[in-house]
């Protein structure tokens, strides 16, 4: 990993202002030379970065390097940070002249300087003394990115194999002559597919209709119980007190009367159900409780009479099944044919042992290389298996040793995360390119670069899909707990990331350059002056002071929101690139200071403060200093108002911003604008049209209107009409529209489309059904006053979830052949609706939600037709 930091301080060295500084204070000769002799050194760390580094003397030279090239960017940035900067270089140059404060700090850059220098001749020194020498003569010190790869189904172990292991836990699971809250459980080992097996039952449709309440948590090796346990209420829609008992009480009132299923997914100690047992009632009415486990212990000690079903490994020809579907997923292994691969795959399949965990990771390694014989076999000479032939660890480690050097550091920032956290790839995304991370490409956003990176990844299986969004994007990921395991391992050995977990932990954060901190008692902890990255993942305790590490670029509080909060921790922090915090804050600090706190920020790249509260709960106001921060690519805030006189080219995204009337004589320019959540009251739409005719790439709309500007319904007209994914469409007044809704108003790629309250006289739906890429569609709050509509054969051809709220429509035809693959139906409010005819033509259904379904006929009825159905939810019938 050494490569990455080599690459980064190179791409400093390049950077236009820095190269001027250097020139005028006659540094620059120097300062080429340490430049050539990093390029000369990048060369060899290709070679070495290729595969694990074994030899002592390799590493001590490796651990150098890195060293030196830390060294180098921190002189770089702190010199810089001493510079006052100007708009514009040549400006900044002047200021650097005139200022006679400025000598010191040319002075110690000089300094610094000869010091690398010195240090450079001794690692060049040592690389002959080590003999280490460059197999890879020629090569450049250009990152080679990896290919965009198309997007593929996420490869899954459930692909292949478990059927007979799923049908003894259903089997289990529904047993009827069992009556009281039982324990069944999963045991094995790590890599052996349990979570999987587990969700594979969790989500079959005989379970779901068997049990009124389905409840998944992701338990951990450090576990808090009240963490557990309001996993468990919110997903049972119950208050969040900070009160153990209350919060077991609750979920027991909530659960009585009712037949539930929990899925505790990864228990390491009985501790745990002695703890929490008491929240679950056992009414003698077939309740059970899933556990996963690698401890057969653990499952008896929760209920005596459970016997523990141990998972075993896949069979050879389960395993091979698995690695081909893993390698090539666009075919099926058992109608394909790999004569030329035949001989080969078995020991690949041998080796793995049977493991899923091996053979997915394995699999999405040989997956980035060429399908022949001469290379797979040339792979297998080389992996150092273990000698008993089962070692899925060596199978991980291989397929890390694989990734390109840049995706190494993408891999390892996962060791940052807790265990079973759910990361937000967004959020995710956006910290790797305020890391550096992420180099710009021609043609792309670096959105886009860090969105193939994350591809990549899941390509080859190292990281797990939680949920995509409807335009197929990835929201939310996982990482496996050996594949953290090993992330951990290779942060620590890189000095790339430290994880402060435990109090008792003996760890020197002094020299760490990032930190993670995932216990709130951390108030004495003494970090480095040249740390770059803070992230938090604890509540309700103190926001570690970070107001002397003035080199920070990411801080981040987890999205964790009773931390307690003093502004004064982030004056000093103006290199900060992404800042996303929220929680109490305590100190007597005013509207004005924490406007220049942010507008210090210079680089800021991300911005999220719309959880920040003062004590007394006032909340403060986004600093309107952010709108002259050039760099800002995303902002989020509950309300904004953006001045007409922003000229922001990087921005990409605005959560809420108000329409002023500013807008009516000047415009904001925000060239590159993606995503906008816009609130277009009380300006007229003389200001919001024009505003919205400037946005040529915008993918993601949400607006709120009046009847000011109706002309928002026809986009026709807008630059990003072909570039428009998702519209929501927010109406405030009672004034009914009208106007016709046409076909082609509406862009016809359309994937997510949402109207609330707008109250069309008409019919509406048979324009809607023609959508053909629509996903997702929600009519709510009088959307339609028709007393009737019809959703016709064939209408609706992709949309997967429908949600109808509020609606005053009495009758809904479904004729047979429309909504084909509609997956989700939610119907709120709709008090005159009757039971919709063809309502059993909707084969694919998973889910129904009714409310205020009516009266108990009504409900029967909806039953009668929905059979198929595995999850229906009518309320109080």
């Amino acid at each position: 990993m050494a490569e990455t930091i080599v690459n980064l301080v190179l791409g400093k060295l390049g950077d236009v202002l820095v190269k001027e500084v250097f020139h005028l204070y006659s540094v620059n000769e120097q300062v080429e030379k340490v430049g050539r002799e990093l390029k000369r050194i990048q060369a060899f760390l290709k070679d070495v970065d290729r595969k694990p580094i074994k030899d002592e003397r390799q590493k001590n030279w490796v651990k150098e390097v890195r060293d030196i090239a830390h060294s180098i960017e921190d002189v770089i940035d702190t010199f810089l940070m001493d510079i006052p900067q100007k708009s514009g270089i040549r400006a900044t140059i002047k200021n650097m002249l005139r200022n006679p404060k400025n000598i010191p700090a040319v002075h110690n850059l000089v300094n610094e300087i000869k010091q690398i220098q010195e240090k450079m001749r001794e690692i060049e020194e040592s690389r002959v003394r080590y003999g280490i020498y460059n197999l890879g003569e020629g090569s450049t010190g250009d990152i080679k990115l990896p290919i965009r790869p198309t997007v593929l189904p996420d490869i899954d172990p459930d692909i292949v194999g478990f059927k007979a292991d799923q049908d003894r836990i259903v089997r289990e699971l529904l047993d009827e002559t069992t009556k009281r809250r039982s324990v069944v459980s999963i045991c094995g080992t790590g890599g052996l597919g349990k979570t999987t097996l587990a969700r594979k039952v969790y989500n079959c449709n005989d379970v779901k209709r068997q049990f009124g309440i389905c409840i998944w948590v992701a338990i951990s090796e450090t576990f808090e119980v009240i963490d557990v346990s309001k996993k468990i209420s919110r997903q049972l829609n119950l208050e969040q007190p900070n009160e153990i008992e209350v919060i077991l009480t609750e979920i027991h009132n909530s659960l009585r009367g009712k037949k539930y299923l929990i899925v505790l997914d990864d228990v390491w100690k009985i501790e745990l159900w002695t703890q929490i047992s008491e929240a679950f009632p056992d009414e003698k009415n077939g309740s059970r409780i899933l556990v996963t486990t690698r401890f057969a212990d653990v499952p008896k000690g929760m209920d005596p009479k459970s016997e523990p079903y141990m998972l075993q490994c896949l069979t050879e020809e389960l395993s091979q099944e698995l690695l081909l579907k893993t390698v090539f997923p666009n075919h099926d292994p058992k109608k394909s044919t790999f004569d030329d691969l035949s001989d080969i795959i078995g020991p690949f399949v041998h080796k793995c042992g049977g493991f899923p965990l091996a053979l997915v990771v394995l699999g999405g390694f040989l997956s980035k290389k060429p399908h022949n014989h001469a290379v797979w076999s040339s792979v297998f000479r080389t992996m150092s298996w273990n000698v008993e032939g089962i070692n899925c660890s060596e199978i991980i480690g291989t397929s890390y040793e694989d990734l390109p050097f840049a995706l190494k550091s993408c891999f390892m920032y996962f060791s940052a995360f807790p265990e079973d956290y759910d990361i937000d790839a967004k959020s995710l995304l956006r910290m790797w390119i305020a890391e550096g991370f992420i180099p710009q490409e021609d043609n792309r956003s670096l959105e886009e670069t860090a969105e193939s990176f994350l591809e990549d990844l899941l390509q080859r299986s190292m990281i797990q899909v939680n949920s995509r969004s409807y335009v197929g994007a990835i929201q939310t990921l996982r990482i496996h707990d050996l594949l953290r395991d090993l992330a951990l391992q290779k942060a620590k050995e890189e000095n790339f990331l430290l994880v402060y977990s435990n109090p008792d932990d003996k760890l020197s954060l002094s020299g760490a350059r990032r930190v993670a901190i995932h216990n709130p008692d951390c108030d004495q902890l003494i970090m480095s002056p040249n740390l770059r990255t803070l992230l938090c993942f604890h509540e309700a305790g103190s926001m570690l002071n970070c107001s002397k590490q003035r080199l920070l670029k990411v801080v981040s509080d987890g999205d964790e929101e009773g931390n307690i909060i003093e502004l004064g921790m982030f004056v000093g922090l103006t290199q900060l690139r992404y800042l996303s915090f929220g929680g109490w804050v305590v100190d007597n600090r005013d509207q004005e200071f924490f406007e220049k706190v942010i507008g210090r920020m210079k680089f800021l790249q991300t911005l999220q403060v719309s959880r920040l509260r003062k004590i007394d709960g006032h909340r403060f106001k986004f600093p309107k200093s952010a709108w002259n921060i050039k760099t800002l690519r995303h902002v989020y805030d509950n309300v904004l108002e953006l001045p007409a006189s922003a000229k922001l080219t990087n921005l990409q995204t605005i959560g809420w911003v108000w329409a002023t009337q500013s807008w009516e004589i000047e415009l904001p320019h925000l060239p590159n604008l993606r995503s906008l959540q816009l609130d277009a009251n009380p300006s007229p739409s003389k200001a919001v049209v024009p505003f919205l005719s400037t946005l040529e790439h915008l993918t993601d709309l949400e607006i709120w209107h009046d009847d000011s500007v109706l002309d928002i319904l026809d986009v026709r007209g807008f630059p990003f009409y072909n570039h428009l994914q998702s519209l929501q469409l927010y109406y405030r007044s009672t004034t009914k529209l009208t106007q016709l809704l046409h076909e082609d108003m509406l862009p016809c790629h359309l994937i997510y489309l949402q109207i609330d309250g707008h109250m069309f006289q008409h019919d509406i739906m048979p324009v809607l059904e023609k959508l053909r890429c629509l996903k997702v569609l929600k009519l709510s709050s009088n959307a339609f006053e028709s007393r009737k509509t019809t959703c016709s054969s064939g209408g609706f051809s992709q949309l997967e979830f429908l949600k109808l709220n509020s609606l005053s429509m009495e009758e809904w035809e479904i004729e047979e052949g429309a909504l084909p693959i509609l997956k989700k139906l939610e119907i709120w409010g709709c008090d005159e609706l009757d039971v919709p005819q063809g309502l059993q033509y909707l084969t694919n259904l998973q889910k129904l939600e009714w409310w205020d379904v009516g009266d108990s006929s009504k409900a029967n009825l909806v039953r009668n037709l929905c059979q198929h159905v595995p999850s229906i939810d009518l309320g109080r019938y």
